[in-house]
């Protein structure tokens, strides 16, 4: 059966909140997730799908910001909003709550079988998820070889292609729900995402770079 939805992209998102010990934003989410696409890539294995551009503040893929809006309407994600004097505008910061908690003990069976991405999802919020989205911003851009064609950030032009995880040819391991799990996730999502699904499916494998609103 041919894959329809990629709700892997909503469990790591989820993940990443139910791990972090802060609240975040759009960016730093980006920024976390890019650096575990980064890394499983160079292990050629595959976890999140979302392609990476280049943006004015470094990897970002527009699909994040929608996911983390939807999933905090739904109730999966709780939000603040505030006022950020560095961009002049009212923004959102995303934490856990009790539903996120619940979400992910409902698949630890799901996140056991697939450790491999988990584990080393775990060891890059341990190191930086502490840092606020400009420091690391700094680390990404700091770091020498990164992305599909492995050389610096700033060597990369606006609004390209960093990386895209689905273009390993042969990867060694990917994280992909089976039939039985995508119909629990899809359940445990609930309708309220119907929104977000169709999203994801009209965004599918859709190139084209976004500018940020």
């Amino acid at each position: 059966m041919a894959k329809k939805i990629d709700y892997e992209d909503l469990i790591i998102d989820l993940y990443l909140f139910w791990r972090l010990e802060r609240k975040g934003g759009r960016v730093t989410t980006a920024k976390l997730i890019y650096l575990l696409e980064d890394e499983l890539f160079n292990k050629n294995m595959i976890g999140p799908r979302y392609k990476m551009f280049k943006h004015d503040m470094g990897p970002y893929n527009l699909n994040i910001a929608k996911h983390l809006t939807d999933l905090s309407r739904s109730g999966f994600l709780s939000y603040n909003t505030h006022y950020f004097e560095k961009r002049k505008k009212d923004v959102e910061t995303y934490y856990s709550n009790k539903k996120t908690e619940q979400f992910i003990k409902n698949i630890d069976e799901l996140i056991q079988e697939n450790s491999k991405i988990f584990n080393i999802f775990d060891e890059i919020i341990q190191e930086l998820g502490h840092l606020n989205s400009d420091l690391l911003m700094e680390f990404i851009y700091y770091l020498d070889k990164t992305g599909s064609e492995n050389k610096k950030i700033e060597d990369y032009k606006p609004k390209s292609l960093i990386l895209d995880p689905l273009s390993l040819p042969n990867p060694d391991f990917i994280f992909e729900l089976d039939d039985s799990w995508y119909n629990t996730v899809e359940i445990l999502l609930d309708p309220n995402l119907h929104n977000i699904a169709m999203d994801i499916l009209k965004n599918a494998h859709k190139d084209k770079y976004i500018q940020l609103q």
